[in-house]
């Protein structure tokens, strides 16, 4: 940590309202990003963010910083979603989209069948049980190694890699046959294989 980390650390520390308010601004990109990613277009998404930055604002003061901030703020987040899953599991939601599955480039047809394809794993992704929404999300949409994932989900690296799993043959046998996104479902449980 360089002098000027430490400083803020020490004012966050400190209770320091302008360095909690700077940090606080630093993060909404970020939980809105997660939190989109994690509950998609809910109508909830504005108080789920709200309720994560004061979950965060919190916290604040007892952050030793032993861990990177945003990490710590991605697993505050990430049990925020886990409350909104279980107040609104009937509802359907979207996810951001995939940049794999949208090539930029692509003509209206394809980012169409495109978008419907993504409408068609969203769905799939809402039957989920939670911890194994969040598994998906965490790695196969954010990326995350399974130990990465499990950090932030306050789980072991085992048990990530089971929900993952499991999430991956829930969503590949309500997807049978899609011709869109067996694809990537496929190249991304190979790339979780190789890693």
């Amino acid at each position: 940590m360089g002098p000027a980390d430490l400083s803020r650390l020490a004012r966050l520390r400190a209770r320091d309202p302008d360095a909690t308010a700077e940090t606080l601004r630093a993060l909404v990109p970020h939980v809105r990003r997660w939190l989109y990613r994690l509950l998609g277009r809910s109508p909830d998404l504005d108080d789920a963010t709200q309720d994560a930055l004061a979950e965060i604002a919190g916290f604040l003061p007892r952050f030793e910083g032993r861990a990177k901030l945003e990490t710590v703020a991605y697993q505050i987040t990430v049990r925020v979603a886990y409350r909104y899953f279980a107040r609104h599991r009937d509802r359907d939601v979207s996810l951001e989209v995939v940049p794999e599955l949208v090539d930029v480039g692509a003509g209206t047809e394809s980012r169409v069948m495109a978008r419907e394809a993504l409408a068609r794993l969203h769905r799939c992704l809402n039957r989920l049980p939670a911890k194994r929404r969040i598994a998906f999300v965490l790695c196969a949409i954010d990326g995350l190694a399974p130990r990465d994932a499990a950090r932030i989900a306050g789980t072991t690296a085992i048990a990530m890699r089971c929900r993952l799993t499991f999430a991956r043959r829930e969503i590949a046998r309500m997807l049978r046959g899609d011709p869109y996104l067996a694809g990537w479902l496929e190249r991304d449980a190979r790339e979780e294989n190789e890693a």
